[in-house]
Formats: structure tokens, C-alpha cells, sequence
């Protein structure tokens, strides 16, 4: 009987969709008949999600095998990178590890590394400056004030890597191409478990593919930065987020073009100059694990994953719970045990709907303000037809689960293992 039950609640939910609502008919999630067992319990919401994101617990014996893969090939790579690239031996100081995987945010098996290289040129304060563009929010200028410093680092440093004394971005990018093209022609690869490897660009990163004896593959993104510390005043960003992280902010500049939406509010040459800012450490800080809050980015991923949201980046989703956060903050007189309160695992159902009411008001505006500019629209790329389609989408998924949590496991696409008899 709860068979039969449970069977006509999925199929009714598909039908309406169907009948009327106007938004991306999906495809039926048909789920195997199976004997559910009913049970009656207190936060049913809660208990469905946390059994949904069982689903996605990552394999403890390819999490460490891949890492002792990773740490072995960056370890001998890094120094044939260093023997075939004299500036890249003087500037290299250390990797960091970034990405989904080193913040708890993976939803998929361990095969993917994001491998900030943070570069330095160790010159005196006084020789150089990081300011931020004024016209461009999120974005920053590395000016040599004193180009001779350049010269007694090295010979070719300043004309290999700047223009008219700027650090230029796709100067930068080509050479840590040619960087990594040049040691893997002189590289032995000796990495257990490892068979072969093969590189490829993507973005501002150099991919290098790890190919393992068993077939499977790891993907590692290399990315050249540059640390500096800018003060946390930039153009557009919130008060709030600035009291929330201080006076300054350690920053990585990452070579990510900017890339105008419309008109450019600068010039071509200027455009060249241009580095993106990116915070991981406030971002880290604010994230931490606090109750729901990394579930919640979880769950965001994961549903977008079952919809044509591509657009939807997972930084933007980790943004819109990042502005929940501050806002609760703000609401309550800054008291960090109330933000705790708020996010604690019992109340996981709570914060997950309310983060999809959040991403639908946002979609519906085409507009999710980066975090730490509010001038810098992350969707600025939507299109107004993509938006109403996705925000209509949101909108009936939130009517539906909020209706019965039972709805959940269709739209994670998940076979139910109990079904709520206390509905």
C-alpha cells in the first residue's frame, strides 16, 4: 500500500508540472518499486535531506590515494618547473590548495584540484603598488613603481612579464604555459599508480591530466597568483562585509580576464591590466564549519546539478548562502552563538528553503552580488528568458517540498528509502 501511495505522489507531481506550471518540464525521475518503510518522525525534512547527501559521501580509499597521487607528482613537478624556467625558480614561493574538495563543498569523487601557485617577486613596499580599478569592482592593478627593482631580480623579468611597469595578465598566462610545456619535455613521471599525462589550458589555469593505471583520471588546474594585501575598503563593497572581515584582506590576484557584460568601462589597454581579486581565507573564515551551512551549499550544487542551471556556478551558490549568513549576523546584533543557533543541523530543512528562496529572488533580478563588491554582478550573463525559466522552476520546488518533504527525493532524482507517514 505505501508502494502504491508513494508511486501516485511522484506521478502527481510530475503530471502538474506537465499540466501548467509554465517553467522547464522535466524529465520523470522514476524511481524502482521498492517495500518503503513508513515512518513518523519529528523533522522529516531534515532527516530526508541528510539521508540525500549520504549519497554523495566521498570514497575514504580514493580521497587518499588520490592526495598521495597529487602530493607526489606536484612535489616532483614543481622542481623540473623550477630547472626549466630560471623566473619561475626566483618567484615561486608555495602551493595552495583550493577548490571544493579542501573546503568540504565536493558533491562528486575526489579527481578534480584547483592548485593556486602563489608567486612573489620580493620586492620592498616601497618599489611597488596593488590598487584596486575603480571603474571595475573585484578587479585590481599591480603597477612597478620602481622598474629598476625588476631589473637586478632578473634581466628579462620586466619585460616578460610587464607593460609600461603593469603586471600584465595574459603576459603572465602565456608564460606559466610555456613554464609547465617546457618540464614536461625534460619530466620523468614516476608517480605510483600513475601511467601517464597530459596537459591542456582551461580558464587562467594550466590542466594537467593524470591518467592511472586502472583508467580513471585526475584532473590538477594550475593557477598562477599573486598574494598581496589590499585593504578591505574596495569600490562597492558593503559596510557589513567590511566589518566582518577588517581593515585588510589577504588577496590572491588571479588571472581571470575581465570580461565586460555590455559597454566596457574601460579601455582595451586598461582591460590588460586588470587582475581578478579573490579572498579565500575571509571566505574560508566565514564558511567554517558552522552547523548546515556547508549541507546547505551541498544541497544548492547538488539540485542544480539535476537542472540545466549551468549558469549557476558553484561560487554564486556559495555566495547567496555567504549573504544569508551576513544578514542573520547583522539582524542579530552581530552575536556569533545566535548565527550558530540559526544554523544548526536540526534546522537543515529551514535553511536549505530558504536559501532557494534567497537563489529564486536573486534569479528573478538577474543579479547575485559578489561578496565582497556589491557592485560586481556575478549573473551578469543571464538572460532574461534563462532567469524566468529558472526562477519559475525554483519557485515551484519550493511550493511543492514545502507542501510535503517527501517531494525532495524526486527532485534530487534519489530513490526514497522511507516515505513520512506523519504528512
Amino acid at each position: 500500500m505505501q508502494t502504491i501511495l508513494i508511486t501516485l505522489l511522484l506521478m502527481g507531481t510530475y503530471l502538474a508540472e506537465l499540466r501548467g506550471e509554465g517553467v522547464c518540464a522535466q524529465s520523470d525521475m522514476s524511481f524502482e518499486a521498492q517495500s518503503l518503510q513508513p515512518k513518523k518522525l519529528r523533522k522529516p525534512g531534515v532527516t530526508i535531506l541528510k539521508e540525500i547527501l549520504k549519497g554523495i559521501k566521498l570514497d575514504e580509499i580514493l580521497i587518499k590515494e588520490n592526495n598521495e597521487i597529487l602530493h607526489s607528482f606536484l612535489s616532483s613537478f614543481i622542481e623540473a618547473m623550477k630547472r626549466s624556467d630560471e623566473i619561475f625558480k626566483l618567484i615561486y614561493q608555495r602551493v595552495h590548495y583550493t577548490g571544493s574538495f579542501y573546503h568540504d563543498l565536493r558533491v562528486s569523487q575526489p579527481d578534480e584540484f584547483d592548485i593556486n601557485l602563489i608567486l612573489n617577486f620580493g620586492f620592498k613596499e616601497s618599489d611597488f603598488e596593488v590598487t584596486y580599478s575603480p571603474q571595475v569592482p573585484a578587479y585590481a592593478r599591480y603597477y612597478l613603481k620602481n622598474p629598476e627593482a625588476a631589473i637586478k631580480k632578473h634581466p628579462r623579468l620586466l619585460q616578460l612579464l610587464f607593460e609600461n611597469n603593469y603586471l600584465i595578465l595574459e603576459k603572465v598566462r602565456k608564460w606559466i604555459q610555456s613554464v609547465v610545456d617546457k618540464a614536461m619535455q625534460h619530466y620523468t613521471l614516476s608517480v605510483k599508480n600513475v601511467r601517464m599525462m597530459e596537459r591542456s589550458s582551461s580558464g587562467p589555469a594550466r590542466t594537467i591530466k593524470l591518467i592511472k593505471r586502472n583508467g580513471s583520471c585526475i584532473d590538477i588546474d594550475l593557477v598562477p597568483v599573486f598574494a598581496c594585501t589590499l585593504p578591505s575598503k574596495q569600490p562597492g563593497i558593503d559596510g557589513r562585509v567590511e566589518r566582518l572581515v577588517g581593515s585588510s584582506l589577504e588577496t590572491f590576484l588571479v588571472p581571470k580576464p575581465y570580461s565586460p557584460p555590455g559597454q566596457a568601462p574601460v579601455n582595451k589597454t586598461e582591460i590588460t591590466r586588470l587582475w581578478r581579486t579573490h579572498f579565500p581565507d575571509a571566505e574560508k573564515k566565514l564558511i567554517r564549519d558552522i552547523g548546515c551551512v556547508k549541507p546547505v551549499i551541498k544541497l544548492l550544487k547538488l539540485l542544480r546539478d539535476q537542472n540545466p542551471w549551468k549558469i549557476l556556478a558553484s561560487y554564486y551558490l556559495k555566495t547567496v548562502v555567504m549573504w544569508m549568513m551576513l544578514e542573520h549576523l547583522e539582524k542579530e546584533g552581530w552575536k556569533e552563538e545566535k548565527l550558530k543557533e540559526h544554523w544548526k543541523e536540526d534546522k537543515l530543512d529551514e535553511r536549505f528553503i530558504e536559501a532557494l528562496k534567497k537563489l529564486t529572488n536573486y534569479v528573478e533580478q538577474r543579479n547575485i552580488p559578489y561578496f565582497f563588491s556589491k557592485k560586481n554582478n556575478l549573473l551578469s550573463k543571464i538572460r532574461p528568458e534563462e532567469a524566468l525559466n529558472i526562477s519559475g522552476r525554483l519557485k515551484f520546488i519550493i511550493r511543492n517540498v514545502e507542501a510535503n518533504p517527501n517531494n525532495f527525493w524526486q527532485y534530487f532524482n534519489v530513490r526514497p528509502t522511507f516515505v513520512i507517514s506523519n504528512l
